[in-house]
């Protein structure tokens, strides 16, 4: 009788070991109560490194950011709280202003037919002519459709509108280049025209990202050419614009 409870003891174990062998085996299978069939090759296969979805499924748009040296703001004058000073003996607390250190360059030149303003900087084409009273996407169509010079015309970023500014200058706070006929110091009345429309809000490309009041696929920014200052708006607003495009 104790050699029988021996040898079922032994079975047991061996038949224990062998069972938890199988299971663990990248070639068995074992059949539940329900019928199912286990794979049990999914429990030894080794772990895939996680790779975040967003960076998998989804392509970032690039950055409204500049990419080109420093320009030059325009500035060259100098101020303490109350007026205007020499740049050159600024008073202690005052100093480092762009009047002062006048860092970076300012290169624009005109292309041969008058219509195109280049910047030498960023090597950006701008058109001379400005389109009044249109929507962001009204805008976005005339740039996108516009044929001069067998370019490929667009909306700018924010970044690139920004770089034609000259803080230096004001009403409107551009280079003359932008306005003027090339031929003469005294303004036509299309340049004093072309002029006034610079006075006023453009349109910039890139949507903005703000809180929830703001539904971002529906506002842009807009620059004013009176001082340069940045601000967005719904796209339905009407404004100005004026295209751009790589010089190639």
């Amino acid at each position: 009788m104790r050699n029988l409870l021996h040898l079922f003891v032994v079975s047991v174990l061996i038949f224990g070991f062998v069972s938890c062998g199988e299971e663990t085996s990248e070639t068995s299978v074992r059949r539940q109560g329900n019928g199912t069939v286990l794979n049990r090759t999914l429990s030894v296969r080794p772990q895939k490194a996680f790779k975040m979805p967003m960076l998998q499924k989804e392509k970032l748009p690039p950055l409204n950011t500049q990419t080109w040296p420093m320009i030059a703001t325009g500035q060259t004058k100098c101020y303490d709280n109350k007026t205007e000073v020499d740049c050159l003996n600024i008073p202690e607390g005052y100093g480092g202003q762009d009047g002062q250190t006048r860092y970076g360059t300012r290169s624009l030149s005109r292309k041969s037919s008058n219509e195109i303003v280049e910047d030498d900087v960023t090597q950006l084409l701008w058109t001379k002519k400005v389109q009044t009273d249109m929507t962001w996407y009204e805008a976005k169509v005339y740039c996108d459709n516009l044929k001069l010079e067998n370019k490929t015309w667009r909306l700018p970023t924010t970044a690139e509108l920004r770089s034609i500014i000259n803080y230096g200058k004001i009403a409107p706070a551009l280079d003359k280049i932008f306005y003027d006929d090339a031929n003469g110091s005294v303004l036509s009345d299309d340049a004093v025209d072309l002029k006034d429309k610079n006075n006023d809000w453009f349109w910039a490309a890139k949507y903005v990202h703000f809180d929830s009041d703001h539904d971002n696929k529906a506002s842009s920014w807009i620059i004013n050419f009176y001082d340069g200052f940045v601000e967005f708006t719904s796209r339905f607003n009407k404004y100005n614009v004026r295209c751009v495009t790589k010089n190639k």
